[in-house]
């Protein structure tokens, strides 16, 4: 699993499974992101091109576990 941080439409961040990404597209006036079997998440991206490009590129999230 492969977790990327990017900001939806709203502005707020999300952090999504790249592995779980069917399809990029233009969704009305938005660039949608959509997942296996969830809601399209609306983005900030200009065009498919950047999207792509952004999520190709961007650092994974890394998970830390902490053991008390």
């Amino acid at each position: 699993m492969r977790f990327v941080i990017i900001k939806n439409y709203d502005g707020d961040d999300v952090a999504i499974n790249v592995n779980n990404i069917t399809t990029v597209k233009t969704l009305g006036p938005y660039i949608a992101l959509c997942m296996s079997g969830d809601t399209p998440i609306r983005t900030q991206f200009t065009n498919i091109e950047s999207a792509v490009d952004y999520i190709q590129r961007a650092p994974s999230m890394s998970l830390s576990l902490e053991v008390s």
